[in-house]
C-alpha cells in the first residue's frame, strides 16, 4: 500500500469535494464516507474501498490492501471535510446495489417505507434501528432526505452498508409492488382507532413513517391497508419518526 501526497487542485479531491457538498455519488459511483469508524463498518461489511484520504500526521489503523491512500496537507483536507470536528480519514467506496423487486422477493419481508422525511439524521438512524430489529428493507418515497447524505451515512453507523435500501420510488408505483408481493403497508396516526400491537407483525409488512412534521399526507394515509395508533401518554402531542 503506498502513500501518496495530493494538491489543492487535484481532480480527485475536487471530485470528492463536490460528491460530498452535494451529497451523491462520484461520476464513478463511489461513496464518500469520513471517519475511522465509518471506515472499519465498510470493510467489515464488505465493501470495496477505492481511495482513502487522510490528513497530514494522522494514522491509518485499518487493513487494507488494494486501496490507494493518499495524504492531504491540513489546510487542504478542511476544504473537503463535512465535519467541523473531522477525525482527518475519508474514504471512497463501492456502495451494494440494491433493487425494489430485491427488496420484495424476501421471504417474509418487514419494511420502512419512508414518506418524504427531512432530516437526514432521523433518516440515519431509522435505517440502524430498522436493522438492529430485523427489518429486511428501507423504502423512500421522493421527497425525502438521501441515503448518501453524509449525515445520513453517519447517523446510520454502517447499516446504510447493509440494509437493502432503494430511494425515489413513487407511491403510485408502491402500492401495487407491495400488494403484488403479498406485503401490508401500515400506517400511524394519533387519531386511529386501532393500537400498533393489534397489528400481526408475523406476517409480511411495511410500515410507512410520515413527514416530521406534517405527518402522512391524506394520498400517503388513502394508500394504507390499516391505519394504527401507537399508544402513549396524551401529555406527550408526537413522536420524532425515527422513535
Amino acid at each position: 500500500m503506498q502513500t501518496l501526497s495530493l494538491g489543492k487542485h487535484n481532480p480527485k479531491l475536487t471530485e470528492l469535494r463536490n460528491a460530498i457538498r452535494r451529497s451523491e455519488l462520484t461520476a464513478a459511483g463511489l461513496l464518500p464516507i469520513e471517519g475511522p469508524k465509518l471506515l472499519e463498518e465498510a470493510v467489515r461489511s464488505g465493501l470495496e474501498v477505492m481511495d482513502v484520504f487522510i490528513r497530514r500526521g494522522v494514522g491509518l489503523n485499518v487493513s487494507l490492501s488494494n486501496s490507494n491512500v493518499y495524504e492531504v496537507e491540513d489546510a487542504i483536507f478542511k476544504t473537503v471535510q463535512s465535519t467541523e470536528t473531522s477525525q482527518g480519514i475519508i474514504a471512497l467506496v463501492r456502495p451494494p446495489a440494491f433493487s425494489l423487486g430485491g427488496i420484495l422477493s424476501v421471504a417474509n419481508p418487514l419494511i420502512v417505507v419512508l414518506a418524504r422525511l427531512q432530516d437526514p439524521g432521523n433518516v440515519g438512524t431509522i435505517l440502524r434501528v430498522a436493522e438492529s430489529f430485523g427489518a429486511t428493507g428501507c423504502i423512500a418515497l421522493p421527497g425525502t432526505a438521501g441515503a448518501h447524505n453524509s449525515k445520513t451515512v453517519r447517523a446510520s453507523a454502517g447499516s446504510v452498508f447493509r440494509l437493502p435500501h432503494v430511494w425515489n420510488v413513487g407511491l403510485h408505483d408502491l402500492v401495487p409492488a407491495l400488494a403484488a408481493a403479498g406485503v401490508k403497508l401500515a400506517g400511524t396516526s394519533p387519531a386511529a382507532r386501532q393500537p400498533i400491537d393489534a397489528c400481526d407483525w408475523s406476517q409480511p409488512g411495511a410500515v410507512l413513517v410520515g413527514n416530521e412534521g406534517s405527518g402522512l399526507s391524506d394520498e400517503e394515509t388513502a394508500a394504507c391497508d390499516t391505519v394504527l395508533r401507537i399508544p402513549q401518554n396524551p401529555a406527550v402531542e408526537s413522536l420524532n419518526s425515527a422513535i
